[in-house]
């Protein structure tokens, strides 16, 4: 038994070395076609500068692009502003707020001098008294006005005898 595992083994091992061997094959043909489209494409350059009078246009081969799986590193500059901001407005916004508190709790006083303080009570005086002569003449032209309109007679009016 021991000679049919070894036997198969060897058939493995003979047909991996068979396998690489085709593939070392294929590469290396892969290789050559490369390299004679490559010679054919710098034949074909050369011919055409040749020709006089025409425009050769040479276009250089573009780079790959860059993986997917890959961050541009711009992303990183924007998540650390973005928490750097996060942490400003979760420390920055309670001491706003206490601090717009405590001005909204201190008294503003400021004090006034005993002659401002007579002279505004003379203009409150004067416009309280201002407003009741102002009333009053309102209400003496409301009693005319419609002492006027009672003594007036209705205008007649023809009558429509339209039926």
């Amino acid at each position: 038994m021991q000679n049919a595992e070894v036997a198969q083994q060897q058939g493995q091992s003979d047909l991996a070395a068979q396998i690489r061997e085709q593939v070392r094959q294929q590469v290396q043909e892969a290789q050559q076609s490369a390299r004679e489209a490559q010679r054919a494409a710098q034949e074909a350059t050369r011919e055409a500068m040749q020709q006089p009078g025409q425009p050769v246009v040479l276009v250089p081969p573009t780079p790959p692009p860059p993986p997917m799986d890959t961050i541009p590193p711009q992303v990183f500059d924007i998540v650390i502003f973005f928490f750097i901001t996060m942490a400003v407005i979760i420390i920055g916004l309670p001491i706003a707020r206490a601090l717009g508190r405590r001005l909204d709790r201190k008294p503003y006083k400021q004090a006034l001098d005993p002659g401002v303080t007579a002279q505004l009570q003379r203009i409150e005086n004067t416009v309280d008294s201002m407003s009741i002569e102002i009333e009053r003449i309102s209400e003496a032209q409301r009693y005319m006005a419609r002492l006027q309109t009672e003594r007036a007679e209705p205008a007649s009016l023809p009558r429509s005898d339209a039926r």
